[in-house]
């Protein structure tokens, strides 16, 4: 699965920011209520990844130039 290590490195991080991302194409598909509740659960728990590691979802990442992430400007202890 990965390596385990003291901190997820930033390319992990990236990797998790597009699959949550991807599932934001979902919104305008047909889904079971059990199938949705479930995919918008495995979203919130990738999403979770990211802030708990002070990051948040670029949403306007376009291109090459762009990164996929944003440094996350709320303290710690006012994360959820």
């Amino acid at each position: 699965m990965s390596n385990l290590a003291d901190k997820t490195e930033y390319r992990a991080l990236s990797i998790i920011a597009r699959m949550v991302k991807e599932f934001e194409r979902l919104h305008c598909l047909n889904m079971t209520s059990t199938d949705d509740w479930d995919a918008t659960g495995a979203r919130n728990l990738l999403q979770g990844i990211i802030q708990s590691n002070g990051y948040k979802v670029n949403y306007d990442f376009r291109g090459k130039g762009c990164k996929p992430l944003l440094k996350d400007g709320t303290p710690k202890a006012n994360r959820i």
